[in-house]
């Protein structure tokens, strides 16, 4: 099954790229796609847990909606990954 993976702002930049595409079993979830962005990505590595958990660095939004790790994902499903927004 292929997930898509888009990156925004400070992980754009660390990545170098704005999207990418990985391809997986059929039993995969959103944790394994954040371990599979550290392999393929290392500069993510400080962002992304190596355990493959969300952390309170990234927000992984699964097609449009917060996306814990543990959940399964579909083919052509659009995992999005941004930082926290802070302001005042």
């Amino acid at each position: 099954m292929k997930v898509k993976v888009k990156f925004s702002t400070i992980f754009r930049e660390l990545s170098g790229v704005d999207k990418t595409e990985f391809s997986f079993p059929q039993s995969a979830t959103v944790g394994d796609t954040l371990k599979k962005i550290v392999e393929d990505f290392p500069r993510l590595k400080k962002w992304i847990p190596q355990n493959g958990e969300v952390s309170d660095y990234v927000y992984v939004l699964l097609n449009g909606k917060y996306a814990p790790s543990q959940t399964q994902l579909k083919n052509d499903d659009e995992i999005v990954l941004f930082p926290p927004v802070a302001g005042g």
